[in-house]
């Protein structure tokens, strides 16, 4: 079995990628390489696929015995999601719901979700704690609240 890395070509999955291989865990590393580089993929199993194109993750399921999912794929700027809100809904929000879906069809019930601060808004104390009250301010954090 394995564990299936979306966004593990970016700076997160990959090294996330090479702790994993080094503890012996079997990675799939997913990733469409908008913002990832392949080069930075050197343990695992590389797999070009956009979390958008449905079938492409099904035919993923359907190759690999996956057990969990560490996701990292999404797009993180915020002053550009301000910017292009509706690129950022759809790229982190509607494509981790493709996944989840995926997920649900081939019986992964394991998921690490990288999450962000940004779903805090304006911080009111220091150091935030999954305890505070949420309240996004940009499209980014938005995204990542709407998936948490």
């Amino acid at each position: 079995m394995a564990i299936l890395i979306t966004g593990g070509a970016g700076y997160i999955g990959s090294h996330i990628n090479k702790l994993l291989n080094k503890s012996g865990y079997d990675t799939i590393v997913l990733d469409n390489l908008i913002k990832g580089h392949e080069e930075a993929v050197k343990w695992g199993k590389f797999v070009n696929v956009d979390l958008g194109d449905e079938s492409a993750l099904k035919s993923v399921f359907e190759n690999y015995d996956i057990e969990a999912v560490m996701h990292f794929a999404a797009f993180s700027s915020v002053a550009e999601s301000v910017q292009e809100p509706e690129k950022y809904f759809k790229n982190n929000y509607e494509n981790t719901r493709n996944l989840l879906k995926v997920m649900n069809e081939f019986g992964v019930k394991r998921i690490v979700f990288s999450s962000s601060a940004t779903v805090y808004g304006v911080a009111t104390e220091m150091p935030l704690t999954e305890g505070m009250p949420l309240g996004a301010i940009n499209p980014y954090g938005r995204t990542k609240y709407f998936i948490e």
